[in-house]
């Protein structure tokens, strides 16, 4: 009897171990590409290039649903895409990924070969905008600063 509930908990054990970790994580990559390369490049990709159905789609506010097939059987997974701009400037669009029922590596492995194939049908993203150097003062206004000093009117 002690030997069948050992096995019994360890079974338990190694059924848990051997579900898909990460159920319902989310992943999320910026991309220096704009907004409508990133959009027409992911659907490419989900619709062509790994033959998901796609069930909606917004391209306004940068939403798609569409289905992850494995194995005959279909997952729902979710795509989002969001125009923001990085703290040097740079405009790049974040993209969001989700397919809950899968395990986290299946996220990653679709957002990379996104990246990948940005790469390849854009090329390389876009430069991050220089830096304006401060502008000097002009001779003008070092004039100004100048004579407003010694207008200062003397103590007696």
């Amino acid at each position: 009897m002690h030997r069948w509930a050992l096995r019994m908990v360890l079974l338990a054990c190694l059924a848990l171990l051997s579900t898909p970790s990460g159920a319902g994580a989310r992943r999320t990559d910026a991309h220096a590409y704009r907004f409508e390369q990133v959009w027409s490049t992911a659907i490419r990709l989900l619709r062509v290039d790994y033959g998901f159905p796609v069930r909606d789609r917004d391209p306004d506010i940068g939403y798609l649903l569409f289905d992850y097939t494995d194995r005959g059987r279909s997952h729902p997974g979710s795509l989002e895409l969001v125009p923001f701009e990085a703290d040097n400037g740079q405009p790049q669009v974040r993209v969001t990924l989700s397919v809950p029922a899968m395990p986290a590596y299946i996220e990653r492995m679709i957002l990379d070969k996104l990246e990948r194939k940005l790469r390849e049908d854009h090329g390389e993203p876009l430069p991050a905008p220089r830096r304006r150097p401060a502008t000097p003062p002009s001779d003008d206004d070092e004039a100004t600063e100048d004579d407003d000093a010694a207008e200062v009117p003397e103590s007696d």
